[in-house]
């Protein structure tokens, strides 16, 4: 039990430190509203989900509809906490709690589910689900 416990945590470890590097510059990205560096980040065949409510298809539309949301939220610095990555295959998860200070609708909190898919030599979101908390 002792060495699958300790496997787990290596696993944990590695990735974190594949995901945390792409997932870094992938949120500065959607915080400085680069939609076509967001784009690159979502897999073609990538879905959004926005828990509860919809759901878009397809990279050019997650990144058109992210527009939106910033649209409507005006400028915003999120701020991530309680991550935890782990890793299957080719398949990189990263969880989390976000709060989001933002121009137009002051503080968003929320939490969100992402899977990246091994893609040549990097990984993109195939997978994207938030919810909104607060």
């Amino acid at each position: 039990m002792v060495q699958a416990a300790e496997k787990d945590e290596s696993t944990k470890e590695e990735a974190e430190a594949a995901l945390k590097p792409q997932f870094e510059v992938y949120g500065k990205a959607v915080d400085d509203e680069k939609w076509d560096v967001v784009e690159g980040f979502y897999h073609p065949n990538g879905v959004l989900v926005h828990k509860d409510k919809e759901s878009v298809y397809g990279n050019k539309a997650i990144t058109a509809y992210l527009a939106k949301f910033a649209e409507g939220t005006g400028n915003s610095v999120a701020t991530i906490s309680n991550a935890k990555y782990e890793g299957a295959g080719d398949y990189l998860i990263v969880t989390a709690d976000f709060s989001a200070v933002t121009e137009k609708a002051g503080t968003v909190n929320g939490k969100f589910l992402q899977i990246w898919k091994k893609e040549g030599d990097r990984h993109l979101v195939y997978h994207d689900e938030f919810e909104i908390t607060a």
